[in-house]
C-alpha cells in the first residue's frame, strides 16, 4: 500500500487535482494508492467561512483571536457563491480523494501499514503556508514506519528560510530516501542543505495525459469565452480580460474566488464550483488569462492560448511558475508588469506540438522518479 500526505483538504482547485493526479498515476502504475487524511486545523480551517487567522511567531503558529473576530463581525453569514463552493470541494474531496476523518495533529499519523509514503506535491515546505514547518511533512512520523520520498515538494520560493535550515535539514536528510522538487530553480540550494542528489519533477497533474483530464471534465453551458482565474486579485488583468473580450467579441467568464470581491457588469463570475468543473472551464475557453499555477498548467494541457500575469503582492515568490514556462519553452506566455505582448503575439497559434514533446520527456523523467521510489 502507498500512502501519499499532501495538501488533500485545501479548498482549492490546483490542490485537489494534483493530489488525484499523483494519487491516479499510482494506481496506473500498479499501486494500491490512498490519501492519509492529515488536515491540521490550522491549515485546513482557513477556508472555513470562519477561518482562524494565526500568525507564525518564531515557527509557532499563535491564533489572533481580536483579527478574527473582527473578520466574523464584517461577514457573519457565509453567501451563497461560497456554499456552492465548499459543497462541491468536499464532494470532489470525498469521490475521488478520500472520505475519511482527518487526523489534526502530527502525533496522530500512523505510517506503519505503508511500504512508501509519498509527501507533496504542493508547498508542503513553504513555512509561510504551513505556519512553520510542520512536522508531518518532513517526516517526523516516519519512525513508526514508511520508507518516506518527497514528490514534487515546494518551498514557495527557491530557498528555504534561514531560521528553518538547521532542523528542516536534520530531520528530511534522516527521514527521506527521495527527494524531488518542483521547482528547478530550488534544486542547487536544497542540494547544497541537504548534501545529496535532489532532482525536479513535474506537477502531478501532467503526470495524466490531455485525454485522461478530458473524460473528467465537466462541461459548461457558456463556450469559446475568454476564461480568467487569479489567485491574488490583479487589476490590471482584469481591464485586460475586459479589452481582449471585447476585441474578440466574446464574454469574459471569471472562475476565481475571492470573499470581497466587487461586482463586475462584464463578466460571469462562476466562482462556485468544484475542481472539475473549473477544468471544464479552461477546456472551453477561447483563451485564458491567469496569474495561477495551476490556471497556466491546464492552459497548457488542453492547449489553450493563455497569458501569464505576475503575482504582485508575493512577487518573486512564484519559481515554479516560471520554471514551468520555460521547461516547456513558454517563455513568451509572461506578461511583465502591465506590460503585455503584442495582441498577435499573444494569440498566435502555439507550436503546441514542441510543447508535447517536451512535455512528454519532462512526464517520462517524473515517472522515472516515482518508478524508482516504489
Amino acid at each position: 500500500m502507498v500512502g501519499l500526505l499532501t495538501f488533500y483538504w485545501a479548498d482549492d482547485y490546483g490542490a485537489m487535482l494534483q493530489a488525484y493526479g499523483l494519487k491516479r498515476c499510482l494506481e496506473e502504475l500498479g499501486r494500491e494508492t490512498e490519501i492519509i487524511p492529515y488536515a491540521p486545523y490550522r491549515l485546513e480551517g482557513r477556508y472555513r467561512w470562519f477561518a482562524p487567522r494565526y500568525q507564525n511567531w518564531a515557527g509557532e503558529a499563535r491564533l489572533q483571536v481580536k483579527e478574527c473576530l473582527k473578520a466574523w463581525l464584517r461577514r457573519p453569514f457565509p453567501n451563497g457563491t461560497f456554499l456552492r463552493r465548499r459543497k462541491a470541494m468536499a464532494s470532489f474531496r470525498r469521490r475521488y480523494l478520500t472520505a475519511r476523518a482527518p487526523l489534526r495533529s502530527a502525533e496522530e499519523l500512523c505510517l506503519e501499514g505503508y511500504d512508501r509514503v509519498f509527501v507533496g506535491s504542493d508547498q508542503i515546505w513553504n513555512p509561510e503556508i504551513t505556519l512553520g514547518i510542520d512536522d508531518a511533512y518532513i517526516g517526523k512520523a516516519s519512525a513508526r514506519g514508511g520508507r518516506l520520498a518527497a514528490y514534487g515538494a515546494s518551498l514557495g520560493g527557491t530557498e528555504l528560510p534561514e531560521a528553518y535550515r538547521e532542523a528542516f535539514s536534520a530531520q528530511v536528510g534522516r527521514a527521506f530516501d527521495g527527494i524531488s522538487l518542483r521547482e528547478q530553480s530550488a534544486v542547487p540550494g536544497m542540494e547544497a542543505l541537504l548534501g545529496r542528489k535532489v532532482t525536479d519533477v513535474l506537477d502531478p497533474v501532467f503526470l495524466l495525459e490531455r485525454r485522461e483530464w478530458e473524460k473528467l471534465a465537466v462541461t459548461p453551458a457558456e463556450k469559446g469565452y475568454v476564461l480568467v482565474y487569479q489567485t491574488e486579485m490583479n487589476e490590471f488583468l482584469m481591464e485586460y480580460a475586459h479589452q481582449v473580450g471585447r476585441e474578440l467579441g466574446v464574454p469574459v467568464v471569471d472562475v476565481s474566488f475571492f470573499r470581497n470581491a466587487p461586482p463586475l457588469a462584464w463578466a460571469e463570475r462562476r466562482a462556485g464550483i468544484g475542481p472539475l468543473e473549473f477544468a471544464g472551464y479552461v477546456r472551453g475557453a477561447a483563451c485564458v488569462l491567469t496569474n495561477s499555477f495551476h490556471g497556466a498548467a491546464f492552459s497548457i494541457l488542453f492547449e489553450k492560448p493563455f497569458l501569464v500575469f505576475p503575482l504582485v503582492r508575493n512577487a518573486g515568490k512564484n519559481p515554479r511558475l516560471t520554471d514551468l514556462l520555460e521547461k516547456l519553452g513558454l517563455e513568451a506566455r509572461k506578461a511583465a508588469g502591465t506590460s503585455v505582448p503584442e495582441k498577435g503575439a499573444v494569440w498566435e497559434a502555439l507550436r503546441w506540438s514542441e510543447v508535447r514533446e517536451r512535455l512528454e520527456a519532462e512526464r517520462e523523467r517524473s515517472i522515472r522518479f516515482i518508478r524508482k521510489y516504489l
